[in-house]
């Protein structure tokens, strides 16, 4: 599709002769048979299909955005195309410092480096002074009035530290709240949990990895064979790698369901970390399951 093509397509789309879906389809096409004339040709295969990736999914409003009497349209699409060529790179810089971050801060200290093998069993880990943490939990008792408060806020405060890997700021703030803590309280108890499942977390986000490296495969191949020249290409071969690399996102996406995979920490540590027994722990999350299914005694204490 040359410029003089591309320039119609917006009174086409206009005029109901042509969908969006089509349009859009054609140019995605146009990209990545002749990606020179949208400024990607410096650029490898991989950053290109993902530019196209990007294209399909922002370039829904791409004809109303497009007003005529600023310019050709072939010159606006150049200059989308760029604007989706920086997000791109800033998504990438972003992504590369906070896996930086990430890997400095499970290495700052004293804390050890875990075992190549990703699978592993995990290493013995020194688990975090208990005095301030015995206190916070003693003194939920003095800063909830009623005994029924007190056994919610404790039972709500080792559901927030059985979910540490993945609970949002706002719900520590909530559940900080009802446990009448510190949010910085609640953060600090997070952060010294988090800091000892340093292997189960590198394990899931080696999956995740994986996951997404498969995905964009099955996406840039798909891309490929749909937009590719079937006379020059193989596409028997083109389809088996779509299949395999489908097939391998998929398995990631169950393994990622597995309980093996979770970031989760033990009844132990939780206990070792308030400096509590096991069995207290043991105790909240199954009146806490009790009261999702309403059998708990609002009275229950331990």
């Amino acid at each position: 599709m040359d410029a003089k093509s591309l320039d119609e397509l917006p009174n086409r789309v206009a005029e109901g002769t042509l969908s969006e879906a089509d349009a859009l389809n054609s140019i995605a096409e146009t990209i990545y048979r002749f990606p020179v004339r949208f400024g990607l040709a410096a650029y490898d295969e991989d950053f290109q299909s993902e530019i196209i990736v990007l294209f399909l999914q922002k370039g829904a409003h791409l004809f109303k955005r497009f007003n005529s009497s600023h310019g050709l349209f072939h010159s606006f699409l150049y200059s989308f195309i760029q604007g989706l060529v920086l997000t791109e790179k800033r998504n990438k810089i972003k992504n590369l410092i906070e896996q930086n971050t990430v890997t400095e801060f499970m290495y700052e200290d004293d804390f050890e480096k875990p075992d190549k093998n990703l699978f592993a069993a995990e290493k013995t880990v020194h688990y975090a002074p208990t005095t301030h943490n015995t206190h916070i939990w003693k003194t939920l008792s003095k800063r909830c009035t009623r005994k029924e408060d007190v056994s919610t806020a404790k039972t709500a405060l080792i559901l927030a530290l059985k979910s540490s890997y993945y609970i949002p700021l706002d719900a520590i703030d909530e559940v900080s709240a009802h446990c009448r803590l510190q949010s910085a309280e609640l953060q600090r108890l997070i952060a010294n949990l988090n800091s000892l499942l340093y292997t189960r977390i590198r394990r899931r986000n080696m999956i995740i990895k994986r996951r997404d490296n498969a995905y964009y495969f099955h996406r840039k191949y798909l891309l490929q064979m749909k937009y590719c020249n079937k006379e020059t290409t193989d596409m028997e071969q083109l389809s088996k790698r779509y299949t395999r690399q489908t097939e391998n996102w998929k398995n990631k996406n169950s393994d990622l369901q597995e309980r093996r995979y979770r970031v989760c920490p033990t009844n132990k540590m939780i206990a070792r970390l308030l400096g509590i027994c096991e069995r207290q722990v043991s105790y909240y999350i199954t009146r806490a399951q009790k009261m999702v299914n309403g059998k708990c005694d609002k009275d229950d204490s331990a």
